[in-house]
């Protein structure tokens, strides 16, 4: 039945991209690799986004995508729980179901996953593979060898793209979304997951560079620096981080980070006292943030 739905939602996917992309098989292609990659959720990324939108929204656009993200973050807290404004729901995640629930609520479970892009469960399916439940198992196994087979595919896709054009901006977003989800994948021997790594880092080198929309590509630039222990350049990061964009809380969150791992305390009070001297408005989290880093120096 999965594999029927999904048949269905690629064919109608194909049908309608044909129809925009008629004389731009390229264009088709990328699209196309999108959406089969990360179904549904796919027709949100960049690459579906006109133009204009960049030029004409600015920071509203920004302020847009921040807050649907947060809404989707919300949303896949648990596929066994929804939130609403009115009432709160008793919440069952979906490890305790694995664990502690009756084989056919962990099947149910593993089918609402499997209608989900899995690839945003993947800690939760690895863990499912092992289950006691032979059904909930296969379940499992199989989304976790058909999130690989999508994910090797669009690898190879973007690959060849980027390397024949590393300076079109959505070929580097769509690039970047699958290396980081093959990154996470658990697929990867250390030795390839360290290729890898660099080979993202490259690709986000390039996208911040070119993009006017790069906030969050400078956040997960910062993070995989600092992962591979390239401080010098996490620091730098941020310093162009905070050119491109001043008035950017994440900018002084990075700072934070870089300073925290590299043990700098006097470069960590300096960036609190800016953060606290800045004009910025602050959300929740990174007030949170300041708070927990003042309290422990």
């Amino acid at each position: 039945m999965i594999n029927l739905l999904l048949g269905i939602y690629i064919l109608l996917s194909a049908a309608l991209l044909g129809v925009y992309y008629r004389h731009s098989p390229r264009e088709w292609l990328l699209r196309m690799v999108v959406v089969t990659v990360f179904p549904v959720i796919g027709w949100l990324f960049p690459v579906f986004w006109p133009g204009r939108l960049y030029k004409d929204a600015g920071g509203k656009l920004d302020a847009y995508i921040a807050s649907q993200q947060k809404e989707m973050s919300v949303q896949h807290l648990g596929i066994y729980s929804k939130m609403e404004t009115q009432k709160e729901l008793d919440v069952l995640s979906i490890e305790e179901a694995l664990l502690v629930s009756e084989h056919n609520t962990r099947r149910k479970v593993m089918i609402d996953v499997l209608k989900q892009d899995a690839i945003n469960y993947l800690e939760i399916l690895q863990t499912a593979v092992s289950n006691e439940d032979t059904e909930t198992s296969h379940y499992a196994v199989s989304a976790i060898m058909e999130v690989k087979r999508k994910l090797t595919l669009s690898l190879q896709e973007l690959s060849v793209q980027y390397e024949n054009n590393k300076s079109d901006e959505h070929v580097l977003r769509a690039y970047t979304e699958v290396l980081k989800g093959y990154l996470r994948s658990g697929f990867l021997d250390e030795r390839t997951l360290r290729k890898y790594k660099f080979i993202y880092l490259g690709v986000l080198e390039q996208y911040t560079e070119i993009s006017q929309n790069a906030r969050e590509a400078f956040v997960d630039k910062v993070d995989m620096e600092l992962e591979l222990e390239r401080y010098a350049e996490a620091e730098e990061t941020c310093r162009v981080f905070e050119q491109k964009y001043p008035h950017v809380e994440n900018v002084y969150l990075c700072y934070l980070k870089v300073y925290f791992t590299i043990k700098s305390a006097e470069k960590l009070q300096h960036t609190l006292l800016m953060i606290k001297k800045s004009p910025l408005k602050l959300s929740n989290h990174a007030l949170t943030m300041v708070r927990f880093w003042s309290e422990g120096a």
